[in-house]
């Protein structure tokens, strides 16, 4: 069996026993074993002498029994040739003793970091949980710290300060989701955000407003028959001023539904951070599901709120006149006009440099009064709409995701050390009060970790 545990016999100690017990003739053989030349052991064998049957029926005492093995191979022949630290119950005693402490010395440096290991992990553990949570003062101060690291979690997000770890996709990457719905939702507005794409000058489709699939309607027929439908009392060739608004009107009807779209989107990776948060630093899964589901309402609320906003930029976009003081408007205007006049005159045959017949470039320029004003209302609509969509874009991402969503009072900064200072202490019971589980948890982890500490220093004090 040895043999089988153990078959170069480095960890094996031979031990014969009964040495009084061989049959004459015998003991030359049992010698050569006890000297080690037949089952060679790296520890070598020893030789003791138990109590008989018969002595120990007899009462013979282990005081009597060491005197007698001590007797038999000091005189005894062949047993005299073993060597002393060989032979006896003492010899054996003392050089198990030598062999396990050499084993337990060579062994402790490895138990030694087990065991810091486990503490640390341990204690770990304990982090997670955080402090004692049982009365309102400590309640509240535990809110307060993990309010502190929640905010420092959220200014790292927001300017773009990651942790060298994180995936290219982590929830935790804020800013950066932040940027590319902010960048699709500018695209989306640009590609999508007309019901009726723009002509040039020469009558064919704008690229900037080109687009697959959606209305296909020529936009100057559109153009000419809601000018028709609007005449009222002005001057022949002029434009009624509430045309205008009403076709403005229409052609950023698409608006609403895309900046709802990027709202949602804005809200849905702000939960999702807040959750990846809490995820990492809240081990208590009960804590957590309370804090998110009292912070959940808050979000809804701001969402809420996003929304309305988003209802009163619109209305302040497509609600009332038309207004801009921007130059762009005018600039954008001016250089359209003058590319249609040119058009005008080389569809006409009008070239640089070629003899100029009044008469004939004024006939060529020559448009009725409801064409010219169809093209004048579409020209100007263009311009209007490049400002406005330029302003609206910015605005939903200024007022609604900067300031309200991740604001101050938005719902990533919501869970702030002011929160938690105006809760009252029924509130914050409800909110982190411990659960048995919890509170179980916490007390098995403190007594591991203190047999772990104890245990550390003896094995230290050990290696001295």
């Amino acid at each position: 069996m040895a043999r089988a545990a153990d078959p170069a016999g480095k960890r094996t100690v031979g031990i014969i026993t009964k040495c009084d017990a061989l049959q004459a003739g015998d003991e030359q053989g049992v010698i050569r074993i006890a000297k080690n030349e037949v089952e060679r052991l790296t520890h070598g064998w020893f030789a003791v002498k138990n109590r008989s049957t018969q002595e120990i029926m007899d009462g013979v005492t282990i005081e009597e029994r060491h005197k007698r093995e001590k007797h038999f191979f000091s005189t005894i022949t062949p047993w005299t040739e073993l060597k002393k630290d060989r032979t006896g119950i003492y010899a054996l005693k003392s050089f198990l003793g030598g062999l396990l402490y050499d084993h337990i010395s060579n062994e402790f440096p490895e138990v030694v970091k087990d065991i810091e290991l486990l503490s640390s992990s341990t204690l770990k553990e304990l982090e997670l949980l955080g402090p004692s949570r049982q009365t309102n003062a400590d309640q509240r101060r535990f809110l307060m710290r993990l309010a502190n690291v929640y905010q420092h979690d959220v200014t790292d997000a927001l300017s773009g300060n990651y942790a060298p770890e994180l995936d290219g996709d982590d929830p935790l990457k804020l800013r950066m989701h932040i940027r590319k719905l902010s960048d699709k939702f500018a695209e989306c507005m640009a590609r999508s955000g007309h019901a009726k794409m723009f002509q040039t000058v020469e009558g064919g489709i704008d690229k900037e407003f080109a687009r697959s699939g959606g209305d296909r309607e020529d936009i100057l027929d559109w153009i000419r028959g809601l000018y028709q439908e609007s005449r009222g009392a002005e001057l022949p060739g002029t434009v009624n001023p509430r045309v205008l608004e009403n076709m403005f009107r229409q052609q950023s009807g698409p608006w609403k539904n895309i900046a709802t779209v990027y709202i949602d989107r804005i809200s849905t990776a702000v939960r999702k951070f807040n959750d990846a948060v809490f995820n990492g630093r809240i081990s208590d899964d009960d804590l957590k599901q309370k804090l998110t589901a009292k912070l959940s309402r808050g979000q809804k609320m701001t969402h809420d709120t996003a929304n309305e906003q988003l209802l009163t930029i619109l209305n302040d976009e497509r609600g009332g006149i038309l207004q801009t003081v921007n130059h762009y408007f005018a600039d954008t205007l001016s250089a359209i006009r003058e590319k249609r006049v040119l058009a005008r005159l080389e569809a006409a045959g009008f070239e640089d440099g070629s003899n100029v017949d009044l008469a004939r470039m004024l006939k060529g320029v020559h448009l009725s009064n409801e064409d010219q004003a169809v093209n004048d209302i579409h020209d100007t609509l263009k311009a209007y709409y490049k400002v406005a969509l330029k302003r609206f874009t910015d605005n939903v991402v200024l007022q609604i995701t900067e300031r309200l969503l991740l604001g101050p009072e938005g719902p990533v900064k919501i869970f702030s050390p002011e929160m938690i200072g105006d809760l009252q202490d029924g509130e914050l019971t409800d909110l982190a009060g411990e659960n048995f589980s919890t509170s179980s948890t916490r007390n098995e982890l403190v007594n591991k970790y203190e047999r772990f500490h104890k245990a550390l220093d003896i094995a230290k004090q050990a290696l001295l």
